[in-house]
């Protein structure tokens, strides 16, 4: 029989194998991690901050196109600040109006609340003259030519200058 060769530690698999930790590692206090400064530490190419380099002259087709894209570029500035302006316009608009309503709708409210205050008290003064008097009140007799007269009458806010004859 022939002798086995002795293992060889250069393969491949026992350069990759993980070699036991050294104990003394584990009982040393760790290294605090070093803050890294990106600013100090990045590349300055892609910063984005470049030397202003000599330009060439414009040939005259150029200039006129570059000042051409700067007035277009103006021209949608002013539109677009006139477009805000008048949206914070509109804007308080409809808050004054909102602001009305609520107004508004709040003395309905105290109206009604008064109103319905009014007919509590109605009704018991009602039930008390009910026991004093068993005929129903009478309507006041109105004039019918009086309210025809009153109809003819126009009102000078619905009469247009223009209608007018001079």
């Amino acid at each position: 029989m022939a002798k086995s060769k002795p293992r060889v530690s250069n393969t491949r698999a026992a350069r990759r194998a993980a070699s036991p930790v050294d104990r003394s590692l584990d009982a040393a206090p760790r290294v605090e991690e070093e803050v890294e400064r990106p600013s100090v530490l990045a590349e300055r190419r892609s910063s984005g901050i470049q030397k202003k380099q000599a330009q060439k002259k414009l040939s005259r087709a150029q200039r006129l196109r570059q000042q051409k894209g700067m007035d277009r570029a103006e021209a949608v500035l002013d539109q677009l600040q006139i477009k805000k302006a008048k949206s914070l316009t509109r804007g308080k608009v409809v808050k004054a109006r909102s602001a009305e309503w609520e107004d508004l709708n709040k003395k309905a409210q105290a109206f009604a609340a008064l109103q319905q205050n009014d007919e509590d008290e109605d009704d018991d003064d009602d039930e008390n003259d009910a026991m004093k008097e068993d005929t129903a009140p009478t309507k006041p007799k109105q004039n019918p030519f009086a309210s025809a007269s009153n109809d003819m009458v126009e009102d000078p806010a619905t009469v247009d200058e223009d209608d007018q004859i001079t």
